[in-house]
């Protein structure tokens, strides 16, 4: 039989049991003989199982087991210590051993610990604060979850006020910076006992009151579009929007983002669809340039996480499920610190990180990745459970984050896997962490394939604006992180050599941007780099002469682009040459740039999409020209040469991106005569400028 905090297991076996929350840690709560306990596993108890289960799996419960009469059952309770203990009990099998002296020695044979949880208003609340799941979201549970979370991090948490606050009030609450504050935002008003959405800035008649805003705050809804709106902003709705119209009339998930505002006693909430014109390109220009001003400024970023299309809504009731435990819930009783008896319940989940569920609909976006990145503070409106997570903590409505708990050398980021702020990011390598966007955002979907610049702009110009503050030189080239590109280094040369995951899976989308970039496919990708550049000899000459990009439009300066130009001084190679090596072409890129032909030295060729590895290998029959440029030259213990594969373009001086290649890694098994294949591939080849488009 499954179970659920709604209907938790209990029998005669596991009602012996009563836990004294007065007893300390080490004081035996429960305990009988071995054969007792074995009983009752056999007589179906789960919490007796729980614990016997553990022994079946390693093949210990034996007749020499079940016959031993040093081993005792015993149950113990180890109190809260939140934010980073909760309640839990351990089931023991304990051997014991008289010793020479006649004393008596007790030693742990098997341990299986079950975290406990009750209900608000069960007398045990007293002694332990995690509650089962919050189910529905419309609850004042819910409501009262959100609204401590956010204050009691805009209280605590000064890493998470520092980024909006231009000064402090003197009572440790943040103020808004007034130039962060949207162009438009909605106002939430109460009329009788209707709440009406009134849209109040730019180019409407009342503006918005930017010093109550900077003290109150404003929260902003990250969400799912799952298609057309029904309902948005355009300049024949405009007016109504100004008069005001009941939130009843929005999309579901947009209606639960302003009824939860408001509940939790924020006035001000900004959605997309209501707050930038659709209709009107310079509009959606100028406030794309903004966005990271809004996410990284609001108060909160409400994400609905669960809802695949605005019409779905996020504040739903939802049935507990039996898949969400290993083991339970299981109920005991509980002998509390006021006197009063209580009951608990013991279990175990069965994916407390969400590691194996389905990826939520949100975090399979390409818009929203920033939105959540740039964000201080995030309400996750999860399929299971609503989390929140800020820059430094964690805490779930229901579960064993009851408060606010301070993540642990960015142990995790949140408990829902693809929603999750900047954070711990920030103390990585600005470009380590864009690899690190990249490759997420690389396999997210976008619903217009040319967004795919604009869609992460917010975030190349917020790693933009930390390396000045590093007083790092960045240059960012039509999605490329380039570092220091005017001098002669490795950092900017890996940047051109990324890689697609699945070749046959991903497609060139033609003028989205230039062939030697990762926008320029759509298709998982993955980024190339060394840990120890700077421990390599710099005595090439390859050279980046010349780099440039044209801009859709210069208020968005890490947006859409028409066109990109890049320049090499390198040595190249044609890709015909290499008939005679060991060479392969994977379709599915190694995630470990493991060996990937045991025993040889191996040329890896990587086109970019299926279409060009015909190309690729039309280049090896001879039947194309096609190139190979050196952009990292070799090294004995490194995976060198590397470079691009490139050809011919439209333009009869420029060429155009098919691929990227690499030696395999080398392993300590390299005869002398690999080395010396990998060395001579460019030996002699003159330096020579390759134009790129």
């Amino acid at each position: 039989m499954h179970f659920t905090s709604k209907v938790p297991h209990s029998c005669e076996h596991c009602q012996q049991i009563t836990l004294d929350f007065g007893l300390d840690s080490t004081a035996t709560q429960f305990s009988c003989g071995i054969l007792e306990a074995i009983a009752a596993d056999q007589a179906g108890c789960a919490l007796f199982r729980a614990s016997f289960d553990s022994i079946r799996k390693k093949g210990r419960l034996n007749d020499d087991f079940v016959n031993r009469n040093d081993l005792t059952f015993v149950v113990r309770y180890a109190k809260e210590e939140l934010p980073y203990f909760t309640a839990s009990i351990s089931l023991n099998v304990i051997a014991s051993e008289k010793l020479d002296n006649g004393t008596e020695s007790a030693h742990i044979q098997e341990s299986t610990r079950l975290l406990l949880w009750t209900d608000e208003d069960d007398a045990a609340s007293a002694d332990v604060a995690t509650r089962p799941y919050e189910l529905d979201y419309n609850s004042p549970a819910t409501v009262k979850f959100a609204r401590s979370c956010v204050s009691s991090c805009q209280l605590d948490h000064e890493e998470c006020r520092r980024p909006a606050s231009a000064e402090d009030n003197g009572q440790g609450l943040e103020l808004i910076d007034p130039e962060s504050i949207p162009s438009r935002l909605i106002h939430l008003v109460t009329k009788g006992s209707v709440l009406y959405a009134e849209l109040i800035g730019r180019d409407l008649s009342s503006d918005i009151p930017k010093d109550e805003v900077s003290q109150q705050g404003f929260a902003i809804l990250s969400y799912c579009w799952g298609g057309p709106q029904p309902v948005q902003l355009t300049h024949d709705s405009i007016g109504n929007f100004a008069d005001g119209i009941p939130t009843s009339h929005l999309p579901k998930s947009l209606r639960d983002a302003a009824w939860l505002t408001n509940e939790m006693g924020l006035k001000y909430l900004w959605i997309d669809a209501l707050c930038i014109l659709q209709d009107d390109v310079d509009d959606k220009i100028r406030e794309i340039s903004r966005m990271e001003l809004y996410y990284s400024h609001s108060t909160v970023t409400i994400c609905a996480a669960s809802a695949a299309r605005c019409v779905d809504g996020f504040l739903l009731s939802r049935e507990d499920d039996a898949v969400n435990y290993s083991i339970g819930p299981i109920q005991l009783r509980s002998a509390t610190s006021t006197g009063a008896p209580g009951t608990v319940q013991a279990l175990d989940l069965a994916d407390d990180f969400n590691l194996k569920r389905p990826l939520e609909p949100i975090a399979t976006r390409g818009w929203t990745l920033q939105e959540a990145l740039l964000s201080r503070r995030i309400l996750i409106f999860s399929s299971r459970q609503l989390y929140f997570t800020c820059t430094v903590a964690n805490a779930s409505c229901g579960g064993f984050e009851p408060v606010l708990k301070p993540r642990v050398m960015t142990s995790y980021e949140s408990r829902v896997v693809g929603v999750h702020t900047f954070s711990g990011l920030r103390m990585y390598p600005i470009r380590n962490v864009w690899h690190i966007v990249v490759e997420e955002y690389s396999i997210r979907y976008l619903g217009v394939a040319a967004d795919k610049l604009p869609a992460i702009a917010a975030m190349a110009s917020s790693l933009i604006s930390m390396a000045k503050e590093r007083n790092q030189k960045l240059v960012y080239l039509a999605g490329l992180m380039l570092e220091d590109p005017d001098t002669n280094n490795y950092a900017w040369r890996t940047e051109f050599l990324w890689t697609v995951s699945r070749m046959e899976e991903t497609y060139h989308v033609p003028g989205r941007a230039p062939s030697w970039s990762w926008a320029s496919v759509d298709g998982s990708i993955r980024t190339w780099g060394w840990s120890d550049l700077n421990d390599l000899p710099m005595d090439d000459e390859v050279e980046l002469c010349e780099y440039s990009i044209k801009l859709e439009n210069q208020l968005v300066p890490y947006g859409a682009i028409e066109e990109g130009l890049v320049k090499f001084r390198a040595r190249t190679q044609t890709l015909h040459s290499i008939a005679g090596l060991h060479y392969t072409i994977p379709t599915r890129r190694d995630e470990t740039n493991q060996r990937m032909v045991p025993g040889k030295t191996v040329l890896v060729l990587c086109p970019d999409t299926g279409e060009r590895d015909k190309i690729v290998r039309r280049g090896i029959q001879g039947d194309r020209d096609l190139f190979l440029v050196e952009l990292v030259p070799f090294h004995e213990k490194q995976v060198s040469p590397a470079g691009l594969i490139v050809t011919q373009g439209p333009e009869t001086d420029c060429y155009v991106r098919v691929g990227m290649f690499e030696f395999q890694k080398p392993d300590n098994d390299q005869t002398a005569s690999e080395i010396a294949l990998r060395k001579a591939l460019f030996n002699g080849s003159p330096f020579r400028e390759v134009r790129m488009v």
